[in-house]
């Protein structure tokens, strides 16, 4: 069947996003996502490839630099690697997309914080010494 590469859980073990993994090739990859809660990360993201995103169930509203959105079944988009976003709420209990990624693009993937840009491994770095400080 399809492969199951990424899987993201809160820290008590909820579940919150799902990706399949459909058809990898040497320009592309299709992805099948379940999503099941919204961006709890305060900043918005960007994506390390171009990719075209194609609701196919449930619908959630999608916050951007300029716009909240809402994505609801056949809800087709377009984007840029460069474009920051984040899923701000859910509308339904889940939300299903196929997902299509170009290869990656030239650069890193991260979140616009304070509107400079923090690659992701520095910022789930200083979100958790934030957390361990607070606990």
């Amino acid at each position: 069947m399809f492969n199951l590469i990424k899987e993201i859980k809160s820290k008590e073990g909820v579940v919150h996003f799902k990706r399949w993994q459909l058809l990898k090739t040497p320009w592309f990859s299709i992805y099948f996502h379940g999503i099941y809660k919204a961006d709890e990360d305060l900043h918005l993201h960007n994506h390390p490839w171009n990719y075209t995103s194609i609701c196919l169930w449930g619908s959630f509203f999608e916050a951007s630099e300029h716009s909240m959105t809402l994505v609801s079944p056949l809800t087709i988009s377009r984007q840029k690697s460069s474009r920051f976003h984040k899923i701000w709420k859910l509308q339904s209990k889940a939300v299903y997309t196929l997902f299509f990624v170009s290869n990656r693009v030239e650069g890193d993937w991260g979140y616009l914080v304070d509107g400079k840009f923090v690659d992701h491994k520095t910022y789930r770095k200083l979100k958790n010494e934030k957390n361990d400080k607070e606990n």
